[in-house]
């Protein structure tokens, strides 16, 4: 627990006004859901290995510096739930995790785009525009219970409008399922 404390108040100094400077983040405890790598400040594990890093290497993704998050540190950013409702679903799910926004925040994120990469190779690229304006959460939970896989998880990173308008079908096809891989650019 205490871990998770530090790691919260690290990621607050990081994002509000901390020192420029490139933090080394604790290692996860827990067992890796995502690596996030690209333009970061932050890092917590060394550079791509090919002959360790082989899913990594089969996706052709590679990094000099990267972030590793279990879903206890994932979850120390700050929870916040979405309502996610199409037409053709039999009924809304809510979608609990942290904000993609602050997860870039923690790494020191800084760029234009930012890439979503799930377990089948499936990417999904957001401006940084769409990064600050839409609520991107990324979703440890859904209806109150982990995502495993096979039920969209670990990670299913969703968004809603601020402004409450209706979420289409065009919309799913940009949140990627079992999410691994995050790339800022």
């Amino acid at each position: 627990m205490l871990l998770l404390r530090a790691f919260a108040v690290l990621c607050v100094f990081v994002l509000f006004g901390g020192s420029s400077q490139a933090a080394e983040l604790e290692r996860p405890e827990g067992a890796v859901v995502v690596t996030v790598a690209g333009a970061i400040e932050n890092t917590n594990r060394p550079a791509f290995d090919a002959n360790k890093d082989f899913f990594l290497k089969y996706h052709e993704r590679s990094f000099e510096k990267a972030v590793e998050f279990d879903t206890a540190m994932l979850a120390a950013l700050g929870m916040h739930a979405v309502e996610i409702n199409l037409d053709a679903w039999p009924e809304p799910v809510y979608v609990q995790g942290p904000y993609l926004r602050d997860l870039v925040g923690a790494v020191g994120g800084a760029g234009k785009t930012v890439t979503l990469v799930a377990l089948d190779g499936y990417a999904s690229e957001i401006s940084w525009d769409d990064l600050q304006g839409l609520d991107w959460v990324v979703g440890l939970r859904q209806d109150g219970r982990p995502l495993g896989l096979g039920q969209r998880g670990p990670l299913w990173v969703v968004y809603t409008y601020p402004d409450g308008r209706a979420l289409t079908a065009d919309d799913e096809l940009r949140w990627p399922w079992a999410t691994f891989y995050i790339e800022i650019k």
